[in-house]
């Protein structure tokens, strides 16, 4: 089947996640993806442990850079020499996108910033992944996927009520920036194939984290009223939130049209009449003022039945629920196996593996997972044959340190 960007060539010049995500998201989309590396290494090949468990996989390979490199094939290129360089603009010149996440200063010390790429390939998408935007005093600092979540204001709209600010998931910025670019990055070809007209484009993990909380910020922007902290016992509506189930897991109930469902709720969970025609309870109002006691009550109703068999008969009464899913749950969730959202391949060192898969589908597409993460300059000869060189060129191109 044919896929989105077959044909597209794409420079991946990045290091750890953010990046090197948008590169690998290309090549599920049928871009040829080359991973150009220091001869030493994207840094995240030296990453050993995350989130209090080892990283490590057999062969000396490791899960991060698993995840944010497959489909693509790796080169190394010395940008230090200038034969390397040189070597690297002609690769650039021969391609229709390149990915960095190196600062501005680098890009513009080694002069291959969009200035200096742009005229020896007018119709380069060149496409940057940044800290915190191109623009502004802060624009060139060095950044990490934690310090943006602080940044953008999403530690302090986690957690609950009177609690220190919470971080978020290791790597989950990174992983919606590199989305965003993504998208960037396809809009800006399809305006090449209007316009015939390469561009820079940019997405950053600031403005990305800042865009997913439209919702609060827009509250607070368009009205001035600051969107409080959620509290699990303290809530305008007890129907929407996450109860304890007998079996240690959690349900997360979304009834936001309470009024409507009060019976089928109460009658579901067994609470009886008592709870039901109780004046403490019969208004979405009154609910609200007790909600701690209310909360109460369904805590004990939940505490009776495992989890799965709440969700099967909520879900007989059309009360929208779902699991509370741990890490562990998601790859035997029959829903997100359904879609894609993780599935299993032939990975040629490992065998079959399960990964994550494209967030979205297309009716006449069909992204996918061609190979894992490549080794280190594994391709670096094949991609110069490719690209014209000569064994003599590379031989050339060793002995002056450029590979």
């Amino acid at each position: 089947m044919a896929n989105l960007l077959d044909g597209i060539k794409v420079i991946d010049w990045t290091q750890a996640h953010h990046g090197a995500a948008t590169g690998y998201m290309l090549g599920d989309l049928g871009a040829d993806v080359i991973k150009v590396e220091d001869p030493d290494g994207d840094i995240a090949r030296t990453w050993r442990s995350i989130m209090g468990v080892s990283l490590e996989l057999p062969g000396g390979r490791n899960v991060l850079f698993e995840g944010a490199n497959r489909n693509k094939r790796s080169m190394t290129v010395n940008l230090k020499t200038p034969e390397g360089k040189e070597l690297f603009k002609k690769m650039v010149a021969r391609a229709d996108v390149l990915i960095t996440n190196h600062r501005r200063a680098v890009r513009q010390n080694l002069e291959l910033d969009y200035s200096n790429l742009a005229p020896e390939n007018p119709r380069l998408i060149y496409a940057v992944a940044s800290g915190y935007g191109e623009k502004g005093p802060s624009s060139d600092e060095r950044s990490f996927d934690n310090v943006a979540f602080a940044w953008s204001g999403m530690m302090h709209l986690l957690g609950e009520e009177d609690n220190p600010p919470l971080y978020m998931t290791p790597g989950a910025a990174d992983q919606l920036g590199a989305t965003m670019l993504v998208q960037a990055v396809t809009g800006a070809l399809y305006w090449r194939e209007r316009t015939g007209e390469g561009q820079q484009v940019e997405a950053s993990l600031l403005g990305a984290l800042v865009h997913m909380n439209a919702m609060p910020f827009n509250i607070y922007l368009m009205s001035g009223r600051l969107p409080k902290r959620p509290t699990r016992t303290k809530v305008f509506n007890p129907l929407v939130g996450w109860y304890p189930c007998a079996d240690g897991q959690w349900i997360m109930f979304s009834i936001n049209r309470p009024q409507e469902s009060w019976h089928d709720f109460c009658d579901v969970l067994g609470l009886g009449d008592e709870v039901e025609s109780s004046p403490d309870f019969g208004s979405t109002r009154s609910r609200a003022e007790h909600c701690e006691e209310l909360i109460d009550i369904i805590d004990k109703a939940t505490a009776t039945k495992t989890r799965d068999e709440w969700l099967a008969l909520c879900r007989v009464r059309g009360l929208i629920c779902a699991p509370v899913n741990s890490v562990q749950d998601i790859p035997l969730d029959p829903q997100i196996a359904a879609n894609g959202f993780v599935f299993d391949y032939d990975h040629e060192v490992f065998g079959e593996t399960k990964t994550i898969g494209f967030p979205v589908s297309y009716g006449k597409l069909n992204p996918e997972v061609r190979s894992g993460a490549p080794e280190l300059g594994q391709h670096t000869e094949e991609i110069l044959l490719d690209a014209g060189y000569t064994w003599e060129d590379i031989e050339s191109l060793r002995d002056h340190g450029a590979i």
